[in-house]
This record gives structure tokens, C-alpha cells and sequence, in this order.
């Protein structure tokens, strides 16, 4: 049955560029499941359900129909509106609120310099230290070098650093300035300088996962902007990407390494077991996840806040202990929704994400959007996209960015004479 997900997520990738002859988000995303299955696989087959990360060390799951299926269907529910988009058949991003956008985009910038300043100087020492400490440290509730630092800063900063989450909007609006109005690179590459400030934090704490969303939103934009990508930030990407891949890929080798010495599997076992846990936890989650538990604050981080006081990130210790098992683990966006609402709740998720992400898309073929519905559009895909290992938008810090767009999406909609681009009349 493990490799049901691998055929059918192969199958779907096949349909989806079969349909639009085109290498668009919906095939991307359904590739990334694809792969994964695959490294499902390689972990069963290779003896690696053990130290990197699956629920229990040796546990041999009997992958059942019921969850392989719940799996793949949901996971394609929260896929399938994005086929709607076909990134050749768009003729223009527009900007209807260029002066908004503009003080935004210094916003960015700036909040990544706060970000360089206080992560900066601690990055040396760190990446010469011992990565597994930091990561157990991290698990143990201890403050980064960072997070002690911006402590005793003003609240402004603070509140600067906290919320850098924001940054990654810079990535849609390097490629919208880049390739849409055609800005020099020198003017564009502070945007996406900044938009790693969320990456710079990672790394305070060992952590892998935030080199990979950003990896996987990098190219998610690359996707949706591919028509408009000239010679020259084609050439610039290419030329840049080769270093930066190769120190991430370092980095990550080296986490892994220092984290998962020890383990039988070895290095290379962790980093597929890193890979491909997802839907074997999804399994695991599935046959002993307590249906009488049920819980919001990671669907409503803010709204479970402002009510009960209280986080996902702050109630995992209790929800291990009702549930016998660690709950903050991999095990795909629908694995989260499945842990907090059951099989009725994953479902009603699932089919009320892709009904606002239709919503958002409007109906198919479009041939613009507004700046502001790419915003949307990032960070509702991010939710399949980055879903390879688990809900992205679990606490505050995590989700002002999805507020932080929805209130560009709602902007998009108000026609205000002051800063109106033109482009905007192609609709």
C-alpha cells in the first residue's frame, strides 16, 4: 500500500501537464508529493522508519486503504484549485496602489536590515558550533542568542523582528518589479535580500524546514512569473542560485549530520527519512489520534490567542500527553487539520481552503491579476506547497503574514485614483 501515493501523485503530475501542456503550480505542487511518496518508500525499503523524525523508533505501520486514501484525496482537494491558473496565458501582473505597494516594499527592506542586524552577528559562532545543541535547546523552550537580544531592545524593534515572517512577501514583489515593471536589479535585489530574514532566524535554532519553504516558495513565484522572466533575471537568477544552493545544501547536510550521527540510518537516511516522513506519520496519526480530541488554536492562532491566552507552540506538551504521542511532528498540511479536527475536520478544511482559494482565483484561464492577489495567491499556495511536511500558519508570528495579505487582496478591490496604474485597466 506505501506505494499507492507514489503512483497516484505520479498519475496526477502526468494529468496536470497533460491538461495544460505546461509545467504550472498544480503540476509542481503534485511533483512535490510525488517525491516524497517516493522517499516514503526508499524509507520503508531501506529499514529507516527510525531517528529522524517518525513517530516511533521502529514502529512498522500497516499503511491501511482508509488513510492512504484519505491522504491523496485530500491533499488533491487542496491542489486542484490551482490548475485554474495558467501562468501562459497571463498578459500582466497589475498594481493598482503603486504608492502603497512602494512604502511596503521600504517596510520589507527595512525589516530585514533589523532582522541582518541582530541574527547577523551571531551567524559565524553558530554555524561552528554544535547544531544538535541548538536544536535541542530549541525543543527545550530556550531563547536563541537572538531572541535574547531583541529582548532587551526597544518594543518597535521587537515587534520588527518578530513579525519577520512578512519578509517573504518580498519574493513575489522582487519578481513583480523585476520582470512586470522591469526595475533595475539593483533596485529589486534589497526585496529579496530581505526576504530571507525568516531564514536568518532558522538558522539561530538549526532549523532546516525554513531553508526549505523558502526554497519552495522561491520557486513557486518562479512558476506563476515564468512568462515574464527575461534574459536578464533569468541570467541573474541562475548565476546567483548556484552559491546559495550550495551553501544551503551544506547546511543541511551538516544539520542532519550533527543531529542524526548516530542513528543506524546515517546521514543520508535521516535526510530522506526528513524527506518522506510525511505521509507515514499521516498513517501513524490516523490509526491512533484520539477522535474525542479536538482543537483550533493552529487554524485560529490569533482568534485562540485573544480568547484562551494560549498557542499551538504552547500547548503541544498537553496535547502529547492526551494523545501518547509527540503531535508537533511531520506529517503534511492535512496530517495538522486531521490531528485537530479528525476525519470530519480534515475534510471540512480541506474543502474550505479550496473553495477560498477558488474564490481568490475568480474562474479559469485569467489573464491578470493584481500584485495584491499574488500576495494571496503566495500564501494560500504555500499551504499545499510547503503541506509536504505540515500546516505552515500554526501561531501568530507564523500567520500575521496571511492577514498582512489579505488585507493587500481586499486593497486590490478598491479603485483609488491616487497612485492607479494603468496596467490595472487591462482587466
Amino acid at each position: 500500500m506505501y506505494f499507492v501515493p507514489f503512483i497516484y501523485f505520479s498519475a496526477l503530475t502526468y494529468y496536470f501537464w497533460q491538461k495544460h501542456r505546461t509545467f504550472d503550480l498544480a503540476v509542481y505542487m503534485s511533483l512535490l508529493f510525488a517525491f516524497t511518496s517516493l522517499c516514503a518508500i526508499i524509507m520503508v525499503l531501506g529499514n529507516f522508519l527510525e531517528g529522524g523524525g517518525v513517530l516511533v523508533d521502529g514502529w512498522e505501520p500497516e499503511f491501511g486503504l482508509l488513510p492512504t486514501l484519505t491522504y491523496c484525496l485530500l491533499i488533491t482537494v487542496t491542489i486542484f484549485p490551482f490548475s485554474l491558473i495558467r501562468p501562459e496565458k497571463l498578459q500582466t501582473v497589475s498594481n493598482i496602489h503603486r504608492y502603497l505597494m512602494l512604502a511596503f516594499s521600504i517596510f520589507i527592506v527595512l525589516q530585514g536590515l533589523v532582522v541582518f542586524y541582530i541574527v547577523g552577528g551571531s551567524i559565524t559562532d553558530l554555524l561552528n558550533g554544535d547544531f544538535k545543541f541548538l536544536k535541542d535547546s530549541g525543543y527545550a523552550g530556550d531563547m536563541t542568542i537572538a531572541d535574547a537580544k531583541v529582548a532587551s531592545m526597544s518594543l518597535p524593534i521587537q515587534i520588527l523582528y518578530y513579525f519577520s515572517f512578512i519578509t517573504l512577501l518580498g519574493i513575489p514583489l522582487f519578481f513583480y518589479y523585476s520582470c512586470i515593471e522591469n526595475r533595475s536589479l539593483w533596485l529589486t535585489m534589497p526585496l529579496l535580500i530581505a526576504s530571507i530574514s525568516p531564514v536568518e532566524r532558522a538558522v539561530m535554532g538549526a532549523d532546516r524546514t525554513e531553508i526549505v519553504h523558502y526554497g519552495l516558495m522561491f520557486l513557486f513565484s518562479i512558476v506563476f512569473f515564468q512568462r515574464f522572466i527575461g534574459k536578464k533575471v533569468r541570467n541573474f537568477l541562475v548565476t546567483a542560485s548556484i552559491p546559495v544552493v550550495i551553501l544551503a545544501s551544506v547546511y543541511v547536510i551538516a544539520v542532519s549530520a550533527s543531529r542524526f550521527d548516530e542513528s543506524e540510518a546515517g546521514t543520508g537516511g535521516s535526510i530522506i527519512e526528513y524527506a518522506g516522513q510525511s505521509y507515514v506519520n499521516f498513517c501513524f496519526v490516523y490509526d491512533n489520534h484520539n477522535p474525542d480530541l479536538v482543537y483550533f488554536e493552529r487554524e485560529f492562532p490569533m482568534t485562540h490567542y485573544l480568547i484562551f491566552h494560549t498557542q499551538y507552540t504552547e500547548t503541544k506538551e498537553e496535547r502529547t500527553a492526551k494523545e501518547g504521542f509527540f503531535v508537533g511532528i511531520f506529517a503534511s498540511h492535512i496530517g495538522s487539520w486531521f490531528l485537530d479536527g479528525s476525519l470530519p475536520g480534515s475534510v471540512i478544511i480541506s474543502l474550505t481552503f479550496a473553495l477560498i482559494c477558488c474564490l481568490v482565483i475568480r474562474y479559469y484561464n485569467r489573464t491578470y491579476f493584481d500584485i495584491g492577489e499574488v500576495f494571496m495567491l503566495f500564501i494560500l499556495g504555500a499551504v499545499p506547497t510547503f503541506g509536504i511536511f505540515y500546516y505552515r500558519y500554526y501561531s501568530i508570528a507564523t500567520s500575521i503574514v496571511v492577514w498582512v495579505a489579505f488585507f493587500f487582496y481586499l486593497f486590490s478591490k478598491v479603485n483609488i485614483v491616487w497612485g492607479k496604474d494603468s496596467s490595472s485597466e487591462d482587466s
